[in-house]
């Protein structure tokens, strides 16, 4: 679906001489990018509208967005699988943060959270084979990494000192980008095997 319908845009742009044939399969996986992250932040706002958890979905665009960009992780195979997980994972941190608003004030929480903390620091970035990082990229995006980690940190403090339930989506959304990172290293390590 997201595939075939880049396909059509990418030629309707080459039609109109807006972008050059030669680079048809960049600007395919461009827009195929550029629809699959517009309908994932789509279908987040909808489901917070619709679930009232506006602060939530504000917390995914601040603290969640720029982390997984940074950070790397697991990547499905299709960009249909991508939205499904993504859109899936989505429902199920509202559903706990519904469910569990105040699981910032758990101790066991607490410490689960800042155990897989530790991956991402270790880890990042996680390279995918389809998406190369130079050298250079894999330092920058390993600082900006660790950059994001320390600033969510304290943002998820700075809630935890307000008593706001908001450092429940921060916790949950670290945690969510930390078990991302770990599957998608598995993954690397089985596919190198």
């Amino acid at each position: 679906m997201f595939r075939n319908l880049a396909e059509d845009i990418a030629y309707l742009l080459i039609k109109n001489k807006i972008v050059d044939i030669e680079k048809h399969d960049i600007y395919v996986f461009g827009v195929e990018v550029f629809l699959l992250n517009s309908l994932n932040i789509l279908t987040a706002l909808v489901v917070s509208i619709t679930t009232g958890t506006k602060l939530h979905f504000l917390t995914f665009i601040l603290v969640f967005v720029p982390l997984r960009i940074f950070s790397g992780g697991y990547h499905a195979k299709t960009s249909e699988v991508c939205y499904l997980i993504t859109t899936g994972t989505y429902v199920l941190s509202v559903l706990c943060v519904n469910r569990f608003p105040e699981m910032y004030t758990s101790i066991p929480a607490l410490i689960a959270l800042s155990v897989l903390i530790v991956p991402m620091i270790l880890l990042a970035p996680i390279e995918h084979r389809n998406n190369p990082l130079s050298t250079y990229e894999r330092k920058r995006n390993r600082l900006i990494s660790i950059v994001l980690i320390a600033f969510d940190s304290l943002i998820f403090i700075a809630m935890l000192l307000l008593s706001n339930s908001a450092a429940t989506s921060v916790m949950i959304f670290m945690a969510i980008n930390s078990v991302i990172m770990l599957i998608g290293s598995l993954a690397n390590r089985s596919t190198e095997k």
